[in-house]
């Protein structure tokens, strides 16, 4: 044989039985930045949005996760936490999109169902929670989940004011924006 066609096998061979990881970027370009902050009204609480990345196989689906901590300025007392997920596979981001998004929920805080894209889920923390009836009765916890293409986005924010819900909305669309 040839040397170029033994080589071409040789590598064939490894590939085929490697346990190679691969990772995906893609959280990254999500995140907001300083002019989505200004439109929004809002400001990073004074640490860096992180980013991790993860080897991905076929028992680890997780390839970067992100998570951004922001205040409204407008809103005494309200944090908004963002958190972003990409997935190698449709399946896996779904089962944790359905177990994120419905678990210990009830559904007397549901807002809305997909308004935000092909899945979505807006929600209003309530007593009928798992655990609710332990919530302070004068903070609104409001949580938006959004899945598109590989990605899951899970916006919540914490605060005294019910006006949260409309950024909530103006941060999931404007994150969304950003897929083009």
């Amino acid at each position: 044989m040839k040397p170029a066609i033994i080589l071409t096998i040789f590598l064939l061979l490894i590939g085929g039985c490697s346990t190679a990881k691969t990772t995906i970027l893609g959280t990254q370009e999500l995140l907001l930045d300083a002019q989505d902050l200004q439109q929004l009204g809002m400001k990073n609480n004074g640490t860096d949005c992180l980013t991790e990345e993860y080897p991905t196989n076929e028992f680890s689906p997780l390839a970067q996760y992100s998570f951004c901590d922001y205040t409204i300025n407008s809103l005494n007392d309200t944090e908004v936490i963002i958190q972003l997920q990409k997935f190698t596979n449709l399946n896996d981001l779904n089962g944790t999109y359905q177990y994120s998004s419905q678990h210990y929920r009830s559904v007397e805080g549901l807002i809305s169902v997909n308004d935000y894209g092909d899945q979505s889920r807006f929600y209003l923390n309530n007593e009928n929670d798992y655990g609710g009836q332990y919530n302070d009765p004068n903070i609104y916890y409001y949580t938006l989940y959004i899945t598109k293409d590989e990605y899951l986005i899970q916006i919540t924010s914490k605060g005294s004011s019910k006006e949260a819900a409309e950024y909530i909305s103006k941060i999931g669309r404007q994150i969304l924006s950003k897929f083009g």
